[in-house]
Parts: structure tokens; sequence; C-alpha cells
């Protein structure tokens, strides 16, 4: 009755997104040695209308998050995704951690040698559920192509993601 009138913006974080900032919050809390060069920002992106990326079909990552160490800048996109409905590892965003390091980073570095880009998929579906796809990979074939599982993982996959991420 009143959506012509009242409008929220941004729109409340679902369950997966909510679990995402919880996990990097208190990883950033428990690992100050982590942080002790680097700075942390996190940007939610805005749905459609935010950095897209064409070369993924249109993918919006729901959040960017930048760590800047000295005069290096590690920007990393992030996107909580059930995997349910996903059918396999040529899913154009769970490719799309090559194709920001084969194509994309190369562009950006040819204006700023001092930019790693990176992408991750954090998952709140249980790894069990993807057994429809998967074909006997084991959660160590998902790391490998930056695919995290949140529930299976949550002590560890932050961590291992901004490793990841740092490590270039």
């Amino acid at each position: 009755k009143y959506k012509h009138v009242v409008k929220i913006s941004p729109v409340a974080l679902n369950k997966g997104e909510y679990q995402f900032i919880s996990h990097l919050k208190r990883f950033f809390e428990q690992s100050p040695q982590f942080f002790t060069e680097r700075k942390l920002y996190l940007l939610r992106n805005t749905s459609r209308r935010g950095i897209g990326f064409f070369e993924a079909n249109g993918f919006y990552p729901d959040f960017i998050l930048w760590l800047i160490e000295k005069e290096r800048q590690y920007i990393t996109f992030i996107d909580p995704k059930g995997l349910r409905q996903v059918n396999g590892f040529d899913n154009p965003k769970l490719k799309f951690y090559r194709t920001v390091k084969e194509k994309i980073e190369a562009r950006v570095r040819e204006k700023d040698p001092d930019v790693t880009l990176s992408s991750f998929i954090v998952s709140p579906t249980p790894y069990a559920d993807v057994r429809h796809w998967r074909d006997g990979d084991r959660i160590a074939d998902f790391n490998a192509r930056n695919v995290f599982f949140m529930n299976e993982q949550k002590d560890s996959y932050v961590q291992m993601m901004l490793e990841k991420a740092v490590a270039g």
C-alpha cells in the first residue's frame, strides 16, 4: 500500500550476507596480527546499479573488500551465494575468479601496477547439498576455484580467502 511512498535502501542483508559479515568481523577481532600493516574496508555493492561485470553475465558481487597495505591495494569481490541452483563449475559467477585475474586485472594494472584483484564465492549451502553436480570434488577442489563453504569452513574460510587475496 505504501510502496510508492516508502523506499528502503539498501535492502536488508539476507542471511548469507549477514553471516559473511559476522564471520569477517570475528576474524578481524581475533586476528589483529593480520591487520597490523593493513587497513580493511568493506563496501556493499548495489545490485544491478553498482559495480557489475558483463564478462560474467552481468554479475554484481554483493561486497567489495579492500585491503590497503602501504601503496598496495587488494580489491576483492565477494558474493555470498547459494549453490543449490548452480549446475557446476562452468557457471559464469563461479568462473569469475579466473576472469577477474586473466582479463580485468591486466587492464587495471596497466594504469596502476599496485592493484591486485580477486573474487570469491562464499556459500551458505552445505557442501553435502551440492552432490548433484560436484562429481566427487572435495571441498579443497572448490577452494582452489575460490569457492568456500560458510558452514563447514566457518572458522577458517575468511582467513583462507584473505590470505589468498594478498598472495595475488
